[in-house]
């Protein structure tokens, strides 16, 4: 006997769309043409996060030509699991549902944790509705499936005053080495605040000096997706993808040039920042100013990490949080001390990081770059270091 037609609808909500928290409400159709003996009718509701991708190792075997090792990586979260019998149960005796038309309704409410919807690459985040027909203890067929979305919200005003805060970083590039070193490439870049949401307009502005030999052709400012996975099976790796999901270009500057730009970058439509809820699968952003420079030379890049949320902030920063500082400006081209915070960047790598990276692990031509990330602070805590 053939399947019965199955269709499952959402009440006033044609395209299933959600937010995390809501009360998800519809109702599931059966046309049957013959009767049907069944114990029950279930509804189930699931929700993954479900991560997988693959490497590929060369090992030279003892005797024999390189041979090639392919290794998937994989994991799996389980976000929502709920079922729900419409008819019957899973135990209960056997009915007889006559020819024609059965209509069943539904309501859940959904928890407030969920994770916005995703597809990517190597991550999913799915969430299903699922008809099936339970005709014995033993023996139960899906009938029907179809897909709905979450979103959840991310208040930027609700993580703190750290969002709203204006946020700068600064970056001095001497090229060569030894003998043959120039004189240094400063840049600076910075944002008014760190939370923003989709739809809206980031404007940084660059400062630059250009006291080497070496000219910059362009600057490129980009807002990066960064997405981590972590594999449960075989073994427990990291695994990293880097993704440019806005650009903008602006011209360069020259041998002795010294040049402002502003620019402006519209934030497309992103799933929020998700770092709290996944042991396996995280998003965060970060906006990257590239310094497109002629020659061998590798160009040099700053990064500020932002918060991208579904709320936008509300508050502004109070005006004695934008008193000017009382201590001199920082020069780039002066011998005083450094007193930011000063790292090395590192390229992210789409590869598996099994240990921790140690000093000795970094790139060829990492070391002349000096990343300053300055974060503006309120008076008190400037008050609190003199």
């Amino acid at each position: 006997m053939p399947d019965p037609e199955c269709h499952i609808r959402f009440d006033n909500n044609p395209y299933g769309v959600y937010l995390a928290g809501q009360t998800l409400a519809g109702q599931v159709e059966l046309r049957l043409t013959d009767v049907l003996s069944v114990i029950g009718i279930s509804l189930r509701l699931d929700g993954l996060t479900e991560i997988e991708w693959s490497e590929v190792v060369e090992s030279p075997a003892a005797g024999q030509s390189v041979g090639r090792k392919t290794t998937r990586y994989h994991g799996q979260q389980t976000l929502l699991n709920s079922t729900s019998f419409l008819c019957g149960s899973s135990v209960g005796p056997v009915r007889d549902l006559p020819v024609g038309t059965h209509t069943y309704h539904f309501s859940c409410e959904l928890p407030a944790h969920l994770p916005t919807s995703f597809e990517g690459y190597h991550a999913r985040i799915r969430y299903t509705a699922k008809v099936s027909l339970h005709r014995t203890k033993a023996r139960t067929d899906p009938i029907g499936q179809t897909s709905f979305t979450v979103l959840r919200h991310l208040n930027l005003n609700e993580h703190g005053e750290v969002l709203v805060l204006p946020t700068k970083s600064e970056l001095t590039k001497v090229f060569c080495c030894g003998p043959c070193s120039s004189e240094p490439l400063y840049i600076s870049a910075q944002i008014a605040r760190c939370g923003y949401i989709p739809g809206q307009t980031i404007v940084m502005k660059i400062d630059a000096v250009n006291r080497s030999r070496t000219r910059v052709t362009e600057f490129r400012v980009k807002l990066i997706q960064k997405l981590c996975y972590t594999s449960q099976h075989p073994t427990v790796v990291t695994h990293a993808d880097a993704l440019v999901v806005a650009e903008s270009r602006c011209s360069g500057v020259t041998s002795g040039e010294v040049v402002k730009h502003q620019q402006n970058l519209l934030i497309p439509a992103l799933p929020p920042t998700y770092t709290d809820g996944s042991p396996i699968f995280s998003i965060n952003y970060e906006l990257e100013v590239e310094a497109r420079v002629t020659g061998p030379n590798i160009s040099p890049r700053l990064a500020m990490p932002i918060t991208i949320g579904t709320i936008a902030l509300e508050a502004t920063v109070p005006k004695e949080k934008l008193k000017p500082l009382t201590k001199p400006s920082w020069d780039p081209f002066s011998s005083q001390h450094h007193t930011d915070i000063i790292g090395t960047r590192i390229p992210i790598a789409n590869i598996a990081r099994r240990s921790q990276t140690g000093p000795d692990d970094l790139p060829n031509g990492s070391s002349n770059v000096r990343l300053h990330y300055v974060v503006h602070r309120n008076g008190a805590e400037l008050a609190d270091e003199k």
